[in-house]
């Protein structure tokens, strides 16, 4: 630290000629401002005594006019009913103050709040029902070793894993359900009245964590085969956040329990391979092993439960896919189909957005997948997909539905946008899908 140096002798003679010089402005000034604040006190004071005189007056007038002595009956005014701490003596001798008032509005309070619980607890019944029924829809996924099913190991979950009746067919019934199962070949299902079917493996969708099994008509009871219902599915395009919902199954791990809520988050656009598919947020508590089937209030299938996407659904809430974007999906399952892929991830671009972005239409990657025919054939992020074999790809559907049309092994070609500084380069690609 430098050492303190001693003031110039021409400041110090500065500043004491600029304190002389601000002690004769401000004392002057000081002595003009008390004055002229003794003199508006002055004048407020008796502004309030005059005021205060007349208000007396104008009081007392009134006071007269209206009362004389005379009580309001006498008068031939209606008495109206004041509290005594306003009314003050008259209390006394006017008509009884009904003290209830304000139990009465508390009274009246409390019976509307216990008519909307009321009405809450009716239609949340009413809705349960609902869910009930669906029981004859559903079944429960057991394994060769009679334990549970369920489809992620490390959650070491013991909670039931419920499936649903999805397709009739002359011979069999189809079963969807939550869960990868592509390991297990054969499996038992089991009817909410105990009888015990043993099912075979159609094919999985790790996107979705959705699998389909079968039965055979002739192993199910005809009394069971008389009960059966297949559900019918409703529509997610347009659930907006506020809707009732139903879950059926084991939204809470308990099998054929029900729960219902509210969807609080709606169309949540979630790219997957190749695909995108549609999610929804509820207000409904996720524990561990929540899985079951999602009902609109008419009864309808809209969705599945899932897990896999909580960073977009919540992880302390239970998320489901809605219907309308995987029926495709659901359908090349039951058939047994193996789509086959690319290996990409990425959004939609519209006509809006790409004039936004100076990019093209059709799908922006967001990932292309290492060792993916995709990354084999020259495709990268960031490029847009325009065509395929000449089509014009405008969305992640129409791809899924172009590669439906194909085998594993074929080849296709791509056209790509593919940006350059502020220009938009066309490649066209070969790539051999997987």
């Amino acid at each position: 630290m430098g050492k303190l140096r001693k003031q110039p002798a021409y400041a110090r003679v500065h500043e004491e000629e600029k304190y002389k010089f601000i002690k004769e402005q401000i004392r002057p000034q000081r002595k003009k401002y008390v004055i002229y604040l003794t003199k508006k006190v002055l004048e407020t004071v008796v502004s309030a005594i005059i005021f205060g005189g007349v208000a007396g007056v104008v009081f007392w007038n009134v006071n007269n006019g209206l009362g004389g002595g005379q009580s309001s009956q006498d008068k031939g005014i209606t008495s109206v009913e004041y509290p005594a701490t306003v009314q003050g003596k008259q209390a006394n001798t006017a008509a009884p103050v009904n003290n209830n008032t304000i139990d009465t509005d508390t009274q009246q309070g409390d019976s509307d709040d216990l008519t909307v619980l009321e009405e809450r607890n009716r239609a949340s019944k009413r809705l349960s029902a609902v869910g009930d029924r669906f029981a004859a829809s559903l079944v429960s996924i057991v394994n060769k070793k009679d334990k549970p099913v369920w489809p992620d190991e490390e959650r070491n979950s013991a909670g039931a894993v419920s499936g649903m009746l999805l397709k009739e067919t002359a011979r069999y019934y189809y079963i969807l359900t939550s869960g990868n199962l592509a390991g297990l070949e054969f499996i038992d299902v089991e009817f909410e009245d105990g009888e015990m079917v043993k099912a075979a493996y159609v094919s999985s969708d790790s996107s979705t964590g959705l699998s389909v099994f079968y039965i055979d008509k002739r192993d199910v009871s005809e009394k069971r085969r008389s009960k059966i219902v297949i559900p019918e599915f409703g529509s997610t395009i347009s659930i907006p956040t506020g809707s009732n919902i139903i879950i059926a199954g084991a939204p809470n791990g308990v099998m054929y329990s029900v729960m219902t809520g509210n969807v609080i988050k709606s169309g949540i656009e979630m790219p997957i391979t190749d695909n995108v598919i549609s999610l929804f947020a509820t207000d409904i508590l996720y524990t561990s092993s929540s899985n079951g089937i999602v009902l609109n209030t008419k009864g309808r299938v809209i969705g599945f439960v899932t897990n896999l996407y909580e960073r977009a659904t919540g992880s302390n809430n239970i998320g489901f896919i809605g219907i309308s974007s995987i029926l495709g999906i659901i359908n090349s399952m039951v058939k047994g189909e193996n789509i086959p892929y690319l290996g990409i991830s990425g959004y939609d671009v519209d006509k809006n957005t790409a004039a936004e972005h100076n990019i093209s239409e059709g799908i922006y990657l967001t990932s292309v997948y290492s060792g993916s025919p995709a990354y084999s054939g020259g495709i990268r992020v960031a490029d847009v997909i325009t065509q395929i074999d000449g089509r014009d790809v405008v969305s992640l559907s129409v791809l899924h539905n172009i590669l439906k049309d194909h085998d594993a092994g074929d080849s296709i070609n791509v056209t790509v946008s593919r940006k350059s500084g502020k220009k938009n380069n066309s490649k066209k690609l070969t790539v051999r899908l997987g």
